[in-house]
């Protein structure tokens, strides 16, 4: 018979799992490019739970991989590809995606 996780396995558990989801949000957007998409549908096309994937698109927007558009009462996000180094010394104000360029070791 198995025992409970402890609250700092399940932690671990979780946060592991969240790195995942976030990987495989991010391989979708990549695979989809200029694909506009609402939590539920990203969920749906993951097979994952709808408020996980919600709780890590938030988290992609944070570290600029994703941008978050509100249209009416519907919230769209859409990747953000990364610019090269070439291309980011040409463009200062070069918007939010450029950031993604080495993240992926922060998921």
């Amino acid at each position: 018979m198995s025992r409970p996780l402890s609250e700092k396995a399940l932690s671990e558990v979780n946060g592991a799992c969240d790195s995942i989801i976030r990987i495989e949000l991010i391989t979708h957007f990549h695979r989809n490019p200029g694909m506009e998409s609402t939590p539920s549908h990203m969920a749906e096309a993951i097979g994952r739970e709808r408020t996980r994937v919600e709780e890590q698109l938030k988290k992609l927007v944070q570290l600029r991989i994703l941008q978050e558009t509100s249209r009416g009462d519907k919230v769209y996000y859409r990747y953000l590809p990364p610019v090269s180094a070439g291309k980011r010394e040409h463009q200062p104000d070069v918007e939010a995606g450029e950031a993604a360029v080495g993240m992926i070791g922060l998921l």
